[in-house]
């Protein structure tokens, strides 16, 4: 699914005032300007980001000879990205048809025709795809997991506010993991009030590892991609698998089950000693034990005697991280074009 994209489109129009930012020096004198955007809202209150760009020329005489946008494509058709369309082409001329009436532009035939051809720059791309374990519980752990073994080029990656992002600050690519059903809770992300039938993406994404790709204007020059139309669904998907390859998940590694996860850190070592078979009473001063012990048997735990590492339920929880990302990616569920959750022509 395209998450979003940034571009530039050849248009001659009326150049759209949208105020600046200016830096001058202690004489006053400009150094640089930067023109602000302006916003677009669709039919779901998402808003599609667009501003005039020209040369010097075209601005001076009121004209610009292209337009930057910069969106969520599926978030301003259809309301969420829960689930999305692969069609670049398609996502983006369908938003600027919008844009385009909202403004009163009236591009030329040919303008037109680059548009639905794809005949024009992308600057930056986000692509994700949805991955399935059994329960959210498992996505939130798998992310904890793959933050301590999981690494690409960029170095090991780093948490914040529940993502996990590999090369976050890179300028050319990056990759970043969540769980989609936390999310869709967090304020700007919720699902539209008057978005039909949400309680359906609601319960399909309960367990629903989010993996997202980041390609920027370096990279995608780099790998000779320039244009919209280079960027077909089949190139897209091939562009993820080959990107999500560069994590390196080689290694098993336990999922954390759900009670170490509610557990107070000052228990935590504790369980797991216990959890993995070791004699706690052997391991723990005797007043450690004893007041580690009254804690955790609130939780319904009993440390006294070593848990058996025999039981294959233990070790239920144990997978090779790459086996979750070389799955594949969860295919759109059929109800979700019957309810039109999902933009399509």
């Amino acid at each position: 699914m395209i998450d979003w994209v940034s571009a530039l489109i050849p248009l001659d129009h009326a150049y759209i005032a949208s105020g600046a930012v200016t830096k001058t020096t202690v004489h006053g004198e400009v150094e640089w300007r930067t023109h602000c955007y302006n916003h677009h809202l669709g039919s779901y209150d998402d808003k599609l980001t667009y501003r005039s760009e020209g040369s010097p020329e075209c601005t001076t005489v009121g004209r610009a000879s292209h337009l930057y946008v910069t969106f969520n494509p599926s978030k301003f058709l259809q309301g969420h990205n829960v689930l999305g369309s692969d069609n670049l082409v398609d996502l983006v001329c369908d938003s600027l048809v919008s844009l385009f009436d909202h403004l009163d532009i009236h591009p030329t035939d040919d303008e037109l025709l680059n548009i639905k051809q794809g005949n024009y720059r992308v600057t930056r791309i986000d692509i994700n795809y949805p991955f399935s374990l059994p329960t959210k519980h498992d996505v939130l752990s798998f992310i904890r997991a793959a933050q301590f073994t999981a690494k690409t080029r960029h170095g090991r990656p780093s948490m914040k506010g529940g993502t996990l992002y590999f090369g976050k600050n890179s300028r050319r690519w990056s990759i970043k993991m969540y769980c989609k059903a936390e999310e869709i809770l967090v304020k700007g992300h919720t699902l539209p009030e008057n978005l039909s039938n949400k309680n359906l993406l609601i319960d399909w994404v309960q367990n629903k590892l989010r993996v997202e790709l980041t390609l920027r204007t370096k990279e995608l020059e780099k790998l000779d991609l320039p244009l919209a139309r280079n960027l077909t669904e089949k190139v897209i998907k091939k562009l993820f698998s080959e990107y999500i390859k560069r994590i390196d998940m080689n290694r098993q590694i336990r999922l954390t089950d759900k009670l170490l996860m509610e557990l107070p850190t000052r228990l935590m070592s504790t369980y797991t000693l216990w959890k993995s078979g070791e004699d706690v009473t052997q391991l723990l001063p005797k007043a450690t034990f004893y007041r580690h012990r009254k804690e955790l048997l609130e939780y319904g735990v009993d440390i006294t005697f070593p848990m058996r590492t025999d039981d294959e339920t233990n070790y239920s929880n144990v997978i090779p991280l790459l086996r979750v990302l070389e799955a594949k990616p969860v295919e759109v569920p059929d109800w979700a074009f019957e309810h039109k959750l999902i933009h399509y022509r």
